[in-house]
């Protein structure tokens, strides 16, 4: 085994840490929706910016993961390294803590929830994807990488997202209004997930 694979390892232990997080945010959301969990509030609106952020993130994530698998060859097993990788990777965890409420009966309206928090998720999606496009960046000039090699280079149908997603993604943070933040929210998911399977149906 490799340095470069042991370092992989601790991008999945990470990454699955924070997919974890998410999905059991959306389970629990789900439960509550369908009356399977019982809670000493009367009622508990769940609406639809949390889950569709928790959405955002999730596919943000897996981007990013075949992102930093297409630049893998370009690491180097280190110190500064690993301390990278537990500042991206473990960013995602941190956010992805503050998508759904830790105790729901708190949050008689989820979409108070998301009003009060998504500054801080979203300002973490936009350092990290950030960092990510500046390295890549930098690795398609310093060191001869093919910017087409990257998987959401190689499609108009990939590329077009990925030109759009930053700038949707800053716009979001600066919007308060729920019907803005929700229209944006589909519009942003809509675009990470035609990045994801359009390729592969035209």
């Amino acid at each position: 085994m490799t340095g470069i694979d042991l370092l992989f390892q601790l991008f999945a232990l990470l990454l699955g840490f924070s997919v974890a997080e998410l999905l059991a945010g959306l389970a629990r959301t789900w439960r509550i929706r369908a009356g399977a969990t019982r809670t000493r509030t009367a009622t508990i609106r769940i609406g639809w910016l949390v889950p569709l952020l928790a959405l955002l993130v999730l596919v943000d994530q897996t981007h990013f993961w075949i992102t930093a698998y297409e630049l893998r060859r370009f690491f180097e097993f280190d110190y500064a390294s690993l301390l990278s990788i537990l500042a991206i990777v473990g960013g995602y965890y941190v956010i992805s803590t503050f998508v759904f409420p830790d105790d729901p009966e708190q949050w008689p309206d989820f979409d108070d929830y998301y009003l009060k928090t998504n500054r801080t998720v979203l300002a973490g999606m936009i350092a990290i994807n950030f960092i990510t496009f500046a390295y890549a960046g930098i690795t398609a000039l310093g060191f001869g990488m093919n910017i087409g090699s990257v998987p959401i280079m190689r499609s108009w149908m990939t590329i077009i997202p990925a030109l759009l997603f930053f700038p949707l993604l800053v716009t979001l943070w600066f919007v308060k209004s729920r019907r803005a933040n929700l229209v944006l929210l589909i519009i942003m998911n809509g675009l990470l997930l035609t990045g994801a399977v359009g390729p592969e149906i035209i």
